[in-house]
């Protein structure tokens, strides 16, 4: 009997200090804090492109600060009444609805286009590159018609420059400069001109000859004329108000 009491007590005891172990093991995961889930990343991915939002890699460029001077980045070249083409500027000219640009425009010209439409407004290119030898016929016949009207050779020349760009001296033989829905005098007073001047930066393009900048340009405001700069020098511009010409000698002080 004291045998089987000794061997019921050790039991016994064996019996409690494994519940007990259990109880304990048990107490500690109830109180040990759970394993956090792994974070989510915050990036999702890019949208497939639509006419109504274009893709975010515009936007990410619009916040970049341009760094590049004037000789490195030929899309703003300055083409104008002092400064003629140069003759190692690089163009690829393609055709892009029955009008030859440079290729750099078309996707940038594409995605405007549709993000317009989305808004009801329609955007089509009505002139882009032109030869020197096109601008110089368009340049002469310009003169004549001066002349025509009475004028004297310097002052018909004078006059025409105004409104055509001497051969040479003109942004459309760089092939990024589109004249947009016909010249029109009263383009500034359409849909279409209302929402480029709102959104025509955010895909690279300017409004090239401001109203407000004649004496700078020399050319009268054209409110069909839009050149392709990208987008971090368009946006860098209109923050700062400048016209092209403005903006490559605030670039070229910085350097």
């Amino acid at each position: 009997m004291f045998f089987l009491s000794v061997g019921a007590l050790v039991a016994a005891a064996l019996t409690t200090a494994a519940v007990s172990t259990v109880f304990i093991f048990t107490m500690e995961q109830a109180s040990a804090k759970p394993e956090e889930a792994p974070a989510v990343s915050e990036v999702e991915s890019e949208p497939a492109f639509s006419s109504a939002q274009p893709p975010k890699s515009g936007a990410a460029q619009a916040n970049a600060k341009p760094e590049e001077s004037p000789a490195e980045d030929d899309r703003i070249v300055l083409v104008n009444y002092a400064e003629t083409m140069p003759e190692d500027f690089h163009r690829n000219i393609v055709n892009l609805y029955g009008v030859d640009v440079d290729e750099r425009i078309v996707e940038p010209f594409q995605q405007m286009q549709a993000a317009a439409q989305a808004d009801g407004v329609s955007l089509w290119i009505s002139s882009g590159y032109r030869s020197v030898q096109r601008q110089s016929e368009l340049f002469d016949r310009a003169v004549e018609e001066n002349l025509g009207n009475g004028m004297g050779q310097q002052q018909a020349e004078a006059v025409a420059a105004l409104s055509v760009a001497r051969p040479g001296c003109s942004e459309h033989n760089t092939g990024l400069a589109i004249d947009l829905n016909g010249v029109r005098e009263n383009f500034d007073t359409t849909p279409e001109y209302e929402w480029l001047t709102e959104h025509a930066a955010e895909y690279g393009f300017i409004l090239r000859y401001p109203e407000d900048k004649q004496e700078i340009t020399k050319i009268r405001f054209e409110p069909w004329h839009y050149r392709y700069v990208g987008v971090e020098h368009a946006k860098a511009m209109q923050e700062r108000h400048f016209c092209l010409e403005e903006y490559v000698e605030y670039l070229e002080n910085q350097h």
